[in-house]
């Protein structure tokens, strides 16, 4: 492994805290009204596992690819191959990265990595060394 970075957010954890209360607040309204409890536990559990999947993601490199997964990495997961990667590009902060697929929390800097397909940005507060990391992989870097 030649980087790995856990990103969480305390500004997802603030959004999802709602959903978590809401999907409590109907169970035990089906509970207490006896009609449909079993339909709403598989329908929480489901949600549930997708709130948790959103609330950090791990940013893996090695020698063959870069592994973006969420937490339980069940809905979150991207991987991109080294080989694929055409050019990255670093900016400093998180607000300006663009690209169709984002993985993107508060964060010092973001990586931008355009492939051949769908171009891929993610988030980190340490931009410099992933480039470091990458350019290292013979990745070209993007003026």
């Amino acid at each position: 492994m030649l980087y790995e970075e856990r990103r969480f957010s305390n500004l997802m954890l603030f959004l999802v805290v709602p959903g978590f209360v809401g999907l409590f607040g109907g169970l035990w309204g089906t509970y207490t009204g006896g009609e449909g409890f079993e339909i709403m536990v598989v329908i929480s559990t489901i949600v549930i596992l997708i709130l948790i999947d959103l609330l950090m993601f791990k940013i893996e490199i090695d020698e063959r690819e870069i592994r973006l997964r969420g937490t339980l990495g069940i809905i979150i997961r991207k991987t991109i191959k080294i080989e694929d990667i055409k050019s990255f590009e670093v900016k400093i902060g998180w607000v300006g990265c663009w690209a169709p697929i984002r993985f993107n929390f508060p964060a010092k800097g973001c990586i931008i990595i355009h492939k051949r397909g769908v171009d891929v940005a993610f988030t980190t507060n340490n931009p410099e060394e992933i480039a470091m990391v990458l350019t290292t992989l013979g990745v070209p870097r993007e003026a």
